[in-house]
Order: C-alpha cells, then structure tokens, then sequence
C-alpha cells in the first residue's frame, strides 16, 4: 500500500482503470459464458422433458397394444371366417363347391344350381353380390333346415325367393327353388374402403 502512495497519481490512476477494465473484462468474459452455458442447460432440460414424454407416451401404447391383443386377434379371426364366407375366384364354381359340401351333411337330394349373375349390393354400394339359383328336392321339414343351414352358413347371404312345388306323393318329397345372393369379395386394396358402404341404387335380379 505504502507503494502504491508513492507512485505519481496519475499512474495510480492509470493501475486503477486498468484493473477495472481487467474486471470488468472478466466478469463479461464469465457472464457470457456462463450465459451460454446457461441456455444450453436450458435446451438439454428441455429435451430431456419431451424424451420422457416421448418414453411415458411410448410405455402406453405398449400397454394399450398388449391389452387389446387378444381382442384384436377374436376381430381378425371374424374378418377372416366373414371372408371365407364370400364368392371367390371363379364365383360359379365357387358356389358349386362349397353348397356341395354343405348338402352333403343335408337329408335333402337332388341339388342343382344354375350359373348367376353378378349384382350390385342394395345397401352396399362398394359390394358385389353373385345370384345363383339352388334346386333341390325333400320334405318341408328338410326344405325349412336346409335353409337355414344355408343362413348359417352364409350369413352376409340373402335368401330373395323360395319357391316349393307340392308332390301327390309324400316319400317324393316337394322340389324347391331358391334363389340366393352371396356376398362378392372384394379386391384386398378395396377391402377397407368397402367397410364404410353408402347407399346405391338397389339392384334387381
């Protein structure tokens, strides 16, 4: 101190300003850098923020999907026995195919089918429906559960006549006619437009 008195006042004065402006220059020299430092903390904390949130919103559908998995496995199995159910391929042939195998566990004879006609569906516009016309021969009890074996079996079907012609002979048993609309499948990439259906024109047979 004794020294720093005895130094001419203008050069204490120039010590002075220097170690101010040394001061000030370290303080800006921290401020800006712990600024800097401060934002990026910040950003690191922010982002750290929507990780876990990204993580938490993650773990949740996770769970969500391991829930409804068994439920979503019964809905895929009914899309596919409902696809089954439909004409394929070649739509007469089809349709021979698979009432054959159903009459066949039928106490009713003599089935027939005539080739159909390919139809726009009434309430489904996206839909197709292929008309065929089954005739076979039996008892009206026979008749009644063949039916309704065919409802069963094909349950987007819709039986639009059926017409029973009598017998003098009850062990002949009555020829019936129906007439039946089975539900076309659509092409794999029409599929889900198909499930929204609007309302077209109805079609006539």
């Amino acid at each position: 101190m004794k020294g720093l008195r005895a130094l001419p006042k203008e050069k204490l004065q120039r010590i002075v300003l220097v170690g101010m402006m040394a001061l000030i220059g370290m303080v800006m020299a921290w401020f800006l850098y712990g600024h800097k430092q401060w934002v990026v903390l910040n950003a690191n904390r922010a982002d750290i923020a929507k990780l876990t949130e990204d993580v938490g919103k993650a773990k949740q559908s996770v769970q969500a999907m391991a829930q409804t998995m068994p439920q979503r496995g019964k809905i895929q199995a009914f899309v596919e026995a409902q696809r089954a159910t439909m004409v394929s391929g070649d739509q007469f042939a089809w349709v021979v195919r698979e009432i054959a195998l159903l009459a066949g566990s039928q106490p009713v004879r003599d089935i027939t089918m005539r080739p159909g006609a390919v139809l726009r569906h009434p309430r489904k516009d996206r839909y197709e429906l292929y008309v065929t016309r089954i005739e076979f021969v039996g008892s009206y009890d026979q008749i009644g559960a063949f039916v309704q074996e065919l409802e069963n079996k094909f349950p987007e079907a819709e039986v639009r006549s059926l017409d029973i012609a009598g017998s003098d002979s009850a062990e002949a048993g009555h020829r019936a006619a129906i007439d039946l609309a089975l539900m076309v499948r659509p092409a794999l990439g029409s599929e889900k437009t198909a499930a929204v259906s609007g309302t077209g024109p109805k079609a006539k047979p």
